[in-house]
């Protein structure tokens, strides 16, 4: 695999979107040409939505568990991406000729590394991407645990994570 090349006033962009959906999770997608990522696609976590437990993605005991939780432990569970913000971004990549690189989200309060439900969601999208006619993305995390944002990116395949090589210009 290739390096990836991300630019700097992308990272900027997405450490804002962490910033704006703290204590949530924020989620999104990076797409671009080759190993160049040119855009950068904020996608609605509709776990940090008031009234997600409405949203018709869910099913009703997830909904009744949705409801139970505050705000702050709705925040742990980590996200949902919204269906409808995937496909009009996922339709604009194609449009635009460009190709899925990335899937993006924060961890306001951890570390930036997957934790084990973003390796068991990445390794059941594996069977998934070919299907939908993307490929298998790189994945990157940015921890605001510190004063300073930590971004890092990984390849998840197989349940195996590796760290990916992201060159930043």
């Amino acid at each position: 695999m290739s390096d990836l090349v991300i630019p700097q006033h992308i990272l900027d962009d997405i450490v804002a979107h962490a910033r704006e959906l703290a204590p949530y999770e924020c989620c999104g997608l990076l797409a671009g040409a080759g190993n160049q990522v040119n855009r950068v696609y904020r996608i609605k976590n509709i776990v940090a939505m008031e009234g997600a437990e409405n949203l018709s993605s869910f099913d009703p005991a997830k909904a009744a568990h949705l409801e139970r939780l505050s705000p702050a432990e709705r925040a742990e569970i980590a996200f949902v991406m919204d269906m409808q913000d995937f496909s009009m971004a996922k339709k604009d990549i194609r449009n635009q000729g460009l190709a899925l690189q990335v899937v993006y989200h924060s961890h306001p309060h951890d570390p930036a590394r997957p934790s084990v439900t973003d390796i068991k969601i990445a390794t059941d999208y594996e069977e998934i991407w070919p299907k939908i006619n993307l490929p298998t993305p790189a994945y990157l995390l940015i921890s605001l645990m510190h004063a300073e944002p930590d971004i890092k990116t990984y390849w998840i395949k197989a349940g195996q994570v590796t760290m990916a090589d992201v060159l930043v210009h």
